[in-house]
């Protein structure tokens, strides 16, 4: 039996901070018992040609999040030293140089090649994939979290979704796929990598420095944006996952035809009001503008009572005060952009720590739920 819930998680709303010049943005430390290990991986799947450089197989690059022994206290930056200078690049593009200078001073409680605990105890494992041009290291907070209670996490960056994915020639590829319209037919690579990436889950636990440390009768799958509907795809695709996770994904094309019947969980910003909107003088557009938003809540409304109508449970969590770019890492740098219309449907009135841990949360919430009890 399909069972629903909906709950409303609020957050503080308070004013937006005024403009500083630069900010140290401090870690956060995960709550849980484990430190927080990492390594990076790369698949080459030799099926299919790299629509980004048809001269090359689909290279997939990825990140692999695992409890640890050692010390909780271990700080490093998000990325190898070069590739943090080309994600900062892309950051100060995006949101301007005050917000790109603040990430500059983020760190991450990971450390690299960390020793795996001791012992034969098995790990649940989650799949994860980022939004439209973000990487699966952007969601550290997170990720740290989940990682801490005993999860592994494995995080892809799809080539030519992600923005920017370096390799270890030190090639370095920027987001050309899935740019406006093109993003229905383009997420279908993004899938088959999510579905490539499945299946070397299974592998680790086969070789390598998690022989046998994977519980591959625990696997789940979840994402952001694009890779919240991803996860979904890949559930109904693949009965390996036990259990998935949508953050605040909007489902298009073929996605709105997925049936999973795994438990699912939707996480969803708030949905912005016409008050919040940037001025016009026109009150046509304005009110264009508001059944604009009124007819976008709807249809995720029924977009997500479709694809989980076949669910064995099946809730939805909205996070009041946050919007789209309130889960990822560089949310905590929000403060600096106080622009009313830069701030448009982009970042919510939620503290922005508060958002990532409730967000945190929730995930492992549910997954624990889902998987571990």
């Amino acid at each position: 039996m399909r069972i629903g819930f909906f709950f409303i998680v609020c957050g503080l709303a308070p004013a937006i901070a005024s403009a500083q010049t630069s900010i140290r943005i401090p870690s956060i430390a995960p709550a849980g018992q484990f430190a927080v290990g990492r390594r990076q991986v790369y698949w080459i799947d030799s099926t299919r040609r790299d629509v980004t450089d048809s001269s090359r197989f689909r290279e997939i690059s990825g990140w692999v999040w695992y409890p640890a022994s050692g010390s909780r206290e271990a700080e490093e930056l998000p990325l190898p030293a070069e590739w943090q200078s080309q994600k900062l690049d892309v950051l100060r593009t995006r949101f301007g140089p005050e917000v790109a200078s603040a990430m500059k001073t983020f760190s991450v409680r990971q450390r690299t090649d960390a020793p795996v605990p001791g012992g034969s105890s098995q790990f649940p494992v989650l799949l994860f994939i980022p939004g439209l041009s973000w990487l699966a290291s952007d969601y550290s907070v997170m990720i740290d979290d989940l990682v801490s209670h005993g999860y592994v996490v494995v995080g892809i960056s799809p080539t030519g979704f992600a923005d920017p994915v370096e390799f270890p020639d030190r090639r370095v590829v920027h987001q050309s796929l899935g740019r406006g319209e093109k993003i229905g037919t383009d997420q279908a690579i993004a899938h088959d990598d999510a579905l490539f990436s499945l299946h070397h889950i299974l592998q680790m636990n086969d070789r390598g420095f998690l022989r046998g440390r994977i519980d591959t009768h625990r696997i789940g799958a979840f994402g952001h944006s694009l890779g919240g509907t991803t996860a979904l795809v890949v559930a109904a695709r693949d009965t390996l996952i036990r259990a998935a996770v949508n953050i605040d994904g909007d489902p298009m094309g073929d996605v709105r035809e997925a049936r999973p019947r795994q438990p699912l969980l939707l996480i969803s910003s708030e949905s912005p009001t016409i008050d919040e909107a940037p001025s016009n003088p026109s009150p046509k557009h304005m009110d264009l503008v508001r059944q604009g938003l009124e007819r976008s809540e709807k249809r995720r409304t029924d977009d997500w009572n479709a694809i989980s109508s076949e669910s064995v449970s099946a809730r939805r969590i909205i996070i009041h005060g946050a919007y789209h770019l309130n889960f990822v890492d560089a949310a905590l740098a929000s403060r600096l952009v106080t622009d009313k219309a830069a701030r448009w449907m982009k970042f919510g009135t939620i503290e922005p720590e508060q958002a990532l841990t409730t967000l945190s949360s929730i995930v492992r919430t549910f997954f624990d739920q889902s998987l571990v009890h």
